[in-house]
């Protein structure tokens, strides 16, 4: 994973540089409720501060786990 330049709020570009993915991958996890909640917005963007995307991505499954039943 990558660190983005910001060091205080990381935006949905900086997440998803951080994860490695597109800016609208982020934006539909976000929308399924799949990233953390916004630590706060700034105008109508949220914002995370970095440990909260790096703790979240810590207990994440793996890239292309699936649930098995």
């Amino acid at each position: 994973m990558v660190e983005p330049s910001r060091t205080d709020w990381w935006l949905l570009e900086d997440v998803a540089v951080f994860l490695g993915s597109s800016k609208s991958t982020v934006t539909a996890y976000r929308s399924r409720g799949q990233l953390p909640a916004a630590d706060t917005t700034f105008g109508r963007s949220p914002a995370w501060r970095p440990q909260t995307i790096r703790d979240w991505a810590a207990r994440r499954p793996g890239q292309g786990w699936r649930k098995t039943t």
